[in-house]
């Protein structure tokens, strides 16, 4: 089944809407899995021909369209480009493209292996992330953004 783009807008708008008002079914459920599945199931009966593909994922059109409804209670992912929430990636690529190499942990490691220059940087942490080459630190990206690092000589990242 094919969805008309105005039906993918009101989907969109539909689950942003749905979460909240998802709070009263919450309350009577357990908090975790059953509030989500009884969420996920009322996207699903909004909003025919979607399929569930996972706990807290439903698709459309063959996966052209995918909704992902965060669990009651918890924060949303602040990520920066395709880095993830409490990380920090550098890419071989401008602009953060190319391939990633992503760093869950402060601790200063090498970018050997993205096996290229690292050129461009992006931090979803709350703190401040060093970049450094062979003599010291060669700059820094604050909190929640990214810096293009091309002319920077990269080897090392940290917090």
């Amino acid at each position: 089944m094919k969805l008309p783009r105005i039906a993918i807008a009101a989907l969109l708008a539909a689950a942003a809407v749905l979460a909240p008002v998802s709070a009263a079914t919450a309350a009577t459920a357990d908090s975790g899995s059953d509030g989500l599945q009884q969420r996920i199931d009322a996207v699903l009966a909004e909003f025919p021909g979607g399929v569930q593909t996972g706990p807290d994922e439903v698709s459309w059109q063959d996966g052209a369209v995918v909704l992902n409804l965060e669990p009651e209670g918890q924060l949303a992912a602040r990520s920066v480009g395709s880095c993830a929430t409490g990380a920090h990636c550098v890419y071989s690529g401008v602009g953060l493209s190319g391939s990633k190499l992503t760093f869950s942990t402060c601790s200063t490691q090498s970018v050997a292996p993205l096996g290229a220059p690292v050129a461009s940087m992006a931090n979803a942490r709350s703190v401040v992330v060093r970049a450094y080459n062979n003599v010291g630190v060669v700059g820094s990206v604050s909190a929640n953004s990214w810096a293009s690092t091309s002319s920077w000589g990269v080897t090392k990242v940290g917090c």
